[in-house]
């Protein structure tokens, strides 16, 4: 009996912490694409309401975001680095690397 209380306790542990860190992940996400959205808006006069994120990569070792943005009118690709703070989820910095994707094409 005390077998089983001992393996349902680490279990809910383990279970508790896998899903903290991917909705932690989900929600860092979210905000890392909100930035790059707005500095989209910003800079190149583009509505929020055209675009559409292609896919947000995580990685790992460095804590950047990868990213690929689509604008849905013109079919303009987007490509930006995106690093937050671990505490409050701020901007660190944002890269816009499109122009060195354009080239490399």
């Amino acid at each position: 009996m005390k077998k089983l209380v001992l393996f349902n306790l680490i279990f809910c542990l383990l279970v508790i912490f896998v899903s903290y860190q991917y909705f932690n992940l989900q929600s860092r996400k979210a905000v890392a694409y909100f930035y790059a959205e707005n500095y989209i808006e910003t800079n190149y006069g583009v509505k929020k309401e055209n675009l559409d994120s292609v896919e947000i990569n995580y990685r790992i070792g460095m804590g950047l975001f990868d990213m690929v943005v689509v604008d849905k009118k013109s079919d303009k690709h987007y490509y930006f680095e995106v690093d937050l703070s671990n505490n409050d989820f701020s901007l660190y910095y944002i890269s816009d690397n499109t122009d060195i994707h354009n080239e490399n094409k």
